[in-house]
């Protein structure tokens, strides 16, 4: 099974210097929203995964990590 990397999901929205206010305005949202999502507060959807690796321009795989600690690099 798949999870979301929630480090690796800050880490690519600070890679593209963006801050979560700009994120949220992308997707519609507000900026606790995002940050909820980051720290595993709340869950985020498949459609608003899709929205953010396209943002970010990384592949939802690389927002993925497997169970058995094994995770894609970007």
């Amino acid at each position: 099974m798949e999870t979301i990397n929630l480090e690796w999901l800050r880490q690519a929205r600070r890679k593209k210097h963006l801050n979560l206010l700009q994120v949220a305005k992308y997707l519609g949202k507000n900026k606790a929203t995002i940050w909820r999502w980051e720290n595993g507060k709340s869950s985020i959807s498949m459609k608003n995964l899709f929205k953010l690796a396209a943002l970010y321009e990384v592949s939802v795989n690389d927002l993925l990590e497997v169970d058995d600690g094994q995770h894609n690099i970007f």
